[in-house]
């Protein structure tokens, strides 16, 4: 198989479009070619939706080998730069997380998480959570917990620094046998990395690694070494990377702006299915994992791309 895979320089996208591609590799030879999309400006973006729909389209980026079998991307930027590609060469075009409606039944595939709340159709395939490249690690050290701080992102939720410094000071208070590495990522407030640093200072059994002085793969390889990950609640796509990762997961709270948004809701239904505990359970000794089997839905969704064109290589 020769597949595209389009990128937007955002991490987390890339995760699940390159989960999918390393998945499907199991099965099948993949020959792989990246193509980073730049990410367009309003504007430029509503002219290259009218030429898509015109038929007309000089946007370089869909020059692609006519002999190119899989088109796969994540975030919007990807999604015509894949259907314009799709034109040339006739591939499979298949996205991840929900586009917009008026171009999502011209994708032939549409990996999306239920919490995103789409309708059923031929081309949509729902997922329990977005795919990405973590893989699951029986051997974890009981002894190891891991924290993941998110940040602010004023569309969805409140942050509150202070509060979630605290909420983690008392994690590590109530698990003083533990050795703890705390991480921020690139929505953290400098103020919020400060505190936690500050933290991390006054306690042996800590260890705080802002998210500037980690290499790429590094929070994959701590998913394998800690057995229990405390993740914020606003990193949804890490609290589903853990849970591939088969690691016991905590969910420390933030104060959303709209209490029943996507993410809210997918995160009761993983603690309905109790793959996943909240602070308020753990201050409150309530800490009960369900022995369930990793979640994988990076083979999941390669195996439906299999199924529906290259069924032959399925196991």
């Amino acid at each position: 198989m020769k597949a595209i895979v389009f990128t937007d320089g955002s991490p987390g996208h890339e995760k699940q479009s390159w989960g999918i591609i390393k998945a499907l590799q199991n099965y099948i030879e993949v020959d792989v070619t990246e193509l980073s999309i730049v990410k367009s400006h309003l504007l430029d973006n509503i002219s290259a939706h009218l030429a898509y729909f015109c038929n007309f389209s000089t946007d370089s980026r869909s020059r692609v080998d006519k002999d190119c079998d899989l088109l796969i991307g994540t975030g919007s930027h990807t999604h015509l730069p894949i259907l314009n590609a799709k034109k040339r060469c006739g591939a499979k075009a298949v996205i991840c997380m929900a586009p917009m409606k008026f171009i999502r039944n011209r994708f032939d595939l549409c990996c999306i998480p239920y919490h995103d709340r789409v309708l059923p159709a031929d081309n949509i395939f729902q997922t329990i959570g977005p795919p990405n490249v973590a893989s699951s690690v029986t051997e974890k050290d009981p002894l190891k917990a891991l924290v993941l701080v998110g940040g602010e992102d004023h569309r969805s939720h409140y942050w509150e620094g202070k509060r979630i410094v605290a909420d983690i000071e008392s994690l590590i208070r109530g698990g003083e046998n533990l050795q703890w590495t705390v991480s921020s990522s690139p929505r953290t407030p400098e103020d919020t990395e400060l505190l936690l640093e500050e933290l991390a200072s006054g306690l042996d059994n800590v260890q705080f690694l802002p998210f500037t002085k980690t290499e790429s793969g590094w929070v994959e390889a701590r998913y394998n070494e800690n057995e229990t990950v405390w993740i914020s609640a606003d990193s949804i796509s890490m609290v589903y990377e853990a849970l591939s990762a088969g690691c016991k997961v905590g969910i420390l709270p933030v104060q959303w702006k709209n209490k029943r948004n996507k993410f809210q809701s997918s995160i009761e239904v993983l603690q309905k299915e109790r793959r996943v505990v909240s602070l308020k359970q753990y201050q409150e000794n309530e800490t009960r994992w369900t022995e369930l089997d990793p979640l994988n839905e990076a083979d999941r969704c390669a195996k439906e791309i299999l199924k529906r064109w290259w069924p032959t290589r399925l196991p």
